[in-house]
């Protein structure tokens, strides 16, 4: 009977007693998400540790490339965790380990193999060997099968993993909900601004017929012309006084950085405000956010310089460092001074926004610094993309900016911006479909109170944007300054419409090589010039512009142009000299 229940005991033991169940028997292969949940963990931990480190190296001078140094500080950080632990933090929050397909580590040698070449290879296929996760029934990546490794969730850490998922499903929800915010905000600004210039415009219903070779006129028609400036033209000051008391805003249309324009802008200011009723300037340099500080700038009972270098380096292009353009400032200022207090002072708007311009740069969207870069630095298309809304609606914003603080406020004013934001009377050069220039988009919707000058400049060759093109040279510039050297290069105002000039085109310039209806008129309803092109001198350079902070941002960038003029630029006082020395 004892040994009967000792019997039955040891037997009740067994059957009450749970077999033992290894841990490894409780894992389970772990799948897309929460791999994915523990990436972006690993991502974000990354990203702070850079942003810090960068930040460190820029107060004591140094760049950090931020796009390299996040991926070789990733695979640093990958390599040294997985061939340690089998996890990295993000990894270890979801409960996620990798191991070799016998479930031991995998140790350092197969750690950098897999987050080195294995991923190289996930990465090539268009990220392809990430995704497979999601559709193979063992759920491995391609980086996975290459390396003989598994990724394994255990089963307790499970409701960790759902809470840390849902967290990063948040957090890119948020950040995706305010790129789409700043898409469709983006969309409704285009959409806004062209709901009353939908119409084409007139040159599109012109017959090419009716349009004169510039290449095919002689003496003839020269001396012609001469004589119709003669009888027609004015001096550029009496002529911008003239249009800006019959017009609400008149554009001014430039070459950037050229010296006689800014000092002809600078002197018309407070002859406009006096003669023609003019109360405020819209500058393309200037950020719209900075609006109150320049205001504030403008009025104050001192001239602050330190805060106008201030508002002038936060230009997105972060080189427009030109000094003509930021005597605005005091010029405007001046006239104020001069104003009693219950009248209206002079007004300065700004008309851009923030924006990445010399990481576009350093891509190959603006200006040609890609080429003089290091590789590396097209990683910062990621940062770019930030800015790429912004860039696509710019003279939407532009029109919307110059309609809200001038014309909505029933004032006059006149607006400074580069050439090609300036044509009232086609949409822009070559054919941009509804993202129209902002001079165009104004003219569309307020009619005649929006005219433009142009300023006189070289015409872009076809050739600089169409490498297939093997025409002629660009001869409209020339074939002006020809009939200017007849009136010994007097300064000079007219509209080229109606004139001997308004059915003439130029096959060779970018402007008219697209589109065949397009005449002199359509891309200049007035004309100002100042001296032939050659004559145009460089802007003087503003002392120290680029600061110690925006030369270790943008390193590469500046020493893009030490490159192409052979100059070593080492420092914020190198590029300084490069630019105050550069003729253009």
């Amino acid at each position: 009977m004892h040994v009967r229940n000792r019997t039955d005991a040891a037997w009740g033991d067994v059957v009450a007693r749970p077999p033992e169940v290894s841990e490894e028997s409780t894992n389970r292969r772990a799948g897309f998400w929460i791999r994915f949940a523990a990436t972006f963990v690993d991502a974000s931990i990354l990203y702070i540790g850079v942003l810090v480190a960068t930040r460190i190296a820029g107060w004591a001078g140094a760049y950090l490339p931020f796009e390299l140094t996040m991926v070789l500080g990733g695979v640093f950080y990958s390599v040294l965790l997985l061939g340690w632990k089998g996890r990295t933090l993000g990894k270890a929050l979801c409960g996620v380990t990798v191991c070799s397909r016998t479930s031991e580590p995998i140790g350092f040698p197969r750690a950098a193999a897999r987050e080195v070449l294995g991923k190289l290879v996930s990465t090539a296929g268009l990220l392809l060997g990430f995704l497979w996760v999601a559709v193979s029934r063992q759920k491995t990546a391609w980086h996975d099968r290459l390396c003989g490794t598994i990724t394994v969730q255990k089963a307790r850490c499970l409701h960790r993993a759902r809470v840390a998922l849902a967290m990063v499903l948040v957090g890119l929800a948020l950040g995706a909900g305010t790129y789409i915010y700043e898409l469709v905000h983006a969309y409704r600004l285009v959409c806004s601004m062209a709901s009353h210039g939908s119409a084409a415009a007139a040159f599109t219903r012109r017959a090419p017929s009716a349009l004169a070779d510039v290449t095919s006129l002689g003496l003839q028609e020269k001396v012609s012309i001469r004589e119709w400036i003669d009888q027609i033209g004015r001096t550029p000051i009496e002529y911008a006084v003239a249009k800006a008391a019959v017009h609400q805003v008149v554009i001014f249309g430039e070459i950037h950085e050229r010296r006689e324009a800014l000092r002809f802008l600078n002197e018309l200011i407070p002859v406009l405000y006096h003669r023609a009723g003019v109360r405020c300037l819209a500058m393309e340099v200037c950020l719209a956010e900075d609006g109150a500080t320049i205001n504030h700038l403008v009025t104050a009972s001192h001239f602050d310089r330190d805060l106008a270098m201030t508002i002038a380096r936060h230009q997105p292009f972060g080189l427009w460092g030109w000094k003509g353009y930021w005597d605005v400032f005091e010029t405007v200022w001046r006239l104020n001074q001069t104003i009693p207090d219950d009248a209206q002072k002079f007004r300065v708007i700004g008309l851009d926004r923030r924006m990445d311009m010399p990481s576009l740069a350093m891509l190959g969207f603006e200006d040609n610094a890609a080429q003089d870069c290091p590789f590396w630095e097209k990683l910062r298309i990621f940062r770019a993309l930030h800015s790429m809304p912004r860039i696509l609606v710019r003279d939407s914003f532009m029109a919307a900016q110059v309609e809200r603080e001038i014309i909505e406020k029933g004032q006059r004013g006149i607006v400074w911006v580069g050439r090609n934001h300036s044509y009232i009377g086609c949409p822009g050069p070559g054919p941009i479909g509804n993202l129209s220039r902002m001079g165009f988009i104004l003219h569309q919707r307020h009619g005649d109170k929006v005219f433009q000058i142009r300023l006189h400049d070289m015409d872009i060759p076809v050739t600089l944007v169409d490498r297939t093109y093997a025409g002629p040279d660009p001869m409209m510039a020339e074939f002006l300054e020809s009939v200017m050297r007849m009136r010994d290069n007097k300064p000079v105002g007219f509209d080229v419409a109606p004139s001997p000039l308004a059915m003439l085109r130029d096959p060779g310039s970018f402007e008219f090589h697209l589109q065949p209806q397009l005449g002199f008129v359509d891309v200049a309803a007035g004309y100002v010039f100042l001296a032939p092109w050659r004559g145009l001198g460089a802007c003087e350079w503003l002392d120290g512009y680029i600061s110690p902070q925006m030369f270790v941002r943008n390193k590469p960038f500046y020493q893009a142009f030490g490159r192409r003029a052979g100059v070593d630029v080492h420092d914020a006082q190198d590029a300084n000299e490069l630019f105050a020395n550069m003729d253009d």
